[in-house]
């Protein structure tokens, strides 16, 4: 496993970067991800713990959505 840094833009002379984790693909299968999959994350002490999302209740999606709804008007 691999971290690389990787330059998103740059505008006038600022660069805004992001940062990659390289999974390789074997453990990408041992884990059942797919690509575009919503992972959580959690940092405990020095170490990264990621793992797939939980899927919402249909409770906190009717709230999500009402809030999306109310956030575009």
């Amino acid at each position: 496993m691999r971290l690389q840094r990787q330059v998103n833009r740059v505008v006038e002379d600022k660069e805004y970067s992001k940062y990659v984790i390289i999974v390789p693909p074997e453990e990408i299968e041992k884990l059942h991800w797919r690509e575009g999959e919503e992972l959580a994350h959690e940092v405990k002490e020095e170490s990264l713990i990621i793992r797939k999302a939980k899927p919402l209740s249909e409770e906190a999606m009717r709230i999500a959505m009402k809030h999306a709804k109310v956030k575009r008007k």
